[in-house]
């Protein structure tokens, strides 16, 4: 994804958030802003149930890596800093 359509989207979502937090502003019906806390409070619990990764969970996904995985492509020579170059 280029970076111009990521800042775009990132934008229209906090455009959104703030004409959503105006919206809930200027509420005045107590039954909606009791749901929309319901709703916020369940966000939170939902959140807060996520399982943090466990260490090695990814064991066994990659079974090959290239003897030359960490060389330089050729044609990349000169986009490496200069002591790169001597190893």
């Amino acid at each position: 994804m280029a970076l111009g359509k990521l800042f775009i989207e990132v934008m229209n979502i906090q455009s959104l958030k703030l004409e959503l937090i105006q919206w809930i502003l200027l509420l005045q019906d107590m039954q909606l802003l009791s749901k929309i806390q319901n709703i916020r409070e369940k966000s939170i619990q939902d959140t807060a149930t996520v399982q943090p990764r466990q260490f090695g969970c990814g064991k066994g996904i990659f079974t090959y890596v290239a003897d030359d995985f960490d060389a330089t492509p050729p044609g990349f020579e000169e986009y490496m800093l200069p002591h790169e170059l001597s190893n």
